[in-house]
């Protein structure tokens, strides 16, 4: 097993951008999936939440960020899109690289949903800018 890289995760990771490989960005890291080790010594970052209900459920709102987790998924229909694996972070820095596309992050299909049920019903607003 490799040696992994030692980060203050509340420090380095927590409230930072997110952007993805093509460098739109792609949402924020809003709270952390940490795993324990074999022996329980120390934990592991598994996974970034990010999108609705993620930043609710770290604040202490756990029933009100429940709810808008399931929401999200179920107008998005694509399942938990809010959990990105820690395995796809390709750097960390002033905000934290992942090396998927932008599409692929919980924060795009919600852009998406919006886009279809309320910008796309706005009269004008499938015209392009002249």
């Amino acid at each position: 097993m490799t040696e992994g890289r030692r980060v203050w995760a509340g420090l380095q990771l927590l409230d930072r951008q997110l952007t993805a490989h093509e460098d739109r960005l792609a949402g924020c890291v809003d709270d952390l999936e940490l795993t324990a080790s074999d022996d329980g010594d120390q934990l592991y970052v598994t996974a970034i939440l990010s999108g609705p209900g993620a930043l609710v459920y770290r604040l202490g709102g756990r029933r009100l960020g429940r709810w808008l987790r399931r929401a999200h998924a179920r107008a998005a229909g694509d399942g938990d899109s809010t959990r990105i694996p820690f395995n796809v972070v390709a750097d960390i820095g002033s905000d934290v690289k992942l090396g998927l596309d932008a599409d692929a992050t919980g924060s795009a299909s919600t852009e998406r949903w919006t886009r279809d049920h309320i910008v796309g019903r706005i009269p004008g607003s499938r015209h392009a800018p002249e």
